[in-house]
């Protein structure tokens, strides 16, 4: 509810939404299924895109499978990866923040989960088993999480002041689940923090 106020509180005076990454849980198209979750946030955001406001969508680790019925039925422009943009005289590179992640394994699972085979191979469940799957799936990533609940940030910052070097004025990203904005060479890195559970912060 929180949420849905705050889309239609924007409706009449926004530009463009970004959307960088996880608004989902598990999202992944079938030729005739689409996820049943979140359905009154897909009315909103259709109703922002019938007002004239842009919704770009950034795929995040969690909804890395967006398929053609967001854009073609919701009307949001869906990116490939993190994109640059220029707003009020200033360069933003915006992205989920997983990008700066280097470990192999997380590497290899995100190249096989994005792979055709994979995809065709997840299409040939029924979208109920799917979905149980991803949520088991998002249960032991979650458990991880739990037991290491604040991971260094030296990564994403080093990956940030790169970005900066490279023109950007304000580095903008999700998926760490904390709040920080802070001066690096420069620049502006701001986290977004975690909508649910952490302090409401977007």
């Amino acid at each position: 509810d929180t949420l849905i106020t705050f889309l239609r509180a924007i409706r009449t005076d926004a530009e463009v939404l970004y959307i960088l990454g996880d608004l989902f849980e598990f999202w992944f198209e079938y030729r005739t299924a689409v996820p049943t979750s979140g359905a009154r946030v897909l009315f909103e955001l259709h109703a922002l895109v019938q007002a004239g406001v842009r919704v770009v969508y950034i795929p995040g680790n969690h909804d890395i499978w967006l398929g053609p019925y967001l854009a073609e039925q919701v009307g949001l422009e869906c990116a490939d990866g993190p994109i640059t943009v220029v707003h009020h005289g200033r360069t933003l590179h915006l992205a989920h923040g997983d990008e700066s992640r280097t470990d192999r394994l997380f590497r290899a699972s995100r190249a096989i989960l994005r792979s055709p085979t994979c995809i065709v191979l997840f299409r040939l469940l029924h979208p109920d088993l799917g979905a149980l799957l991803a949520r088991l799936a998002s249960r032991v990533s979650g458990y991880h999480a739990h037991l290491n609940p604040c991971p260094g940030l030296d990564r994403p910052l080093a990956h940030a002041r790169h970005v900066i070097a490279q023109g950007a004025d304000m580095i903008l990203c999700g998926h760490y689940h904390r709040v920080l904005e802070k001066e690096v060479d420069g620049g502006t890195v701001v986290f977004l923090g975690d909508w649910l559970n952490a302090s409401g912060t977007y």
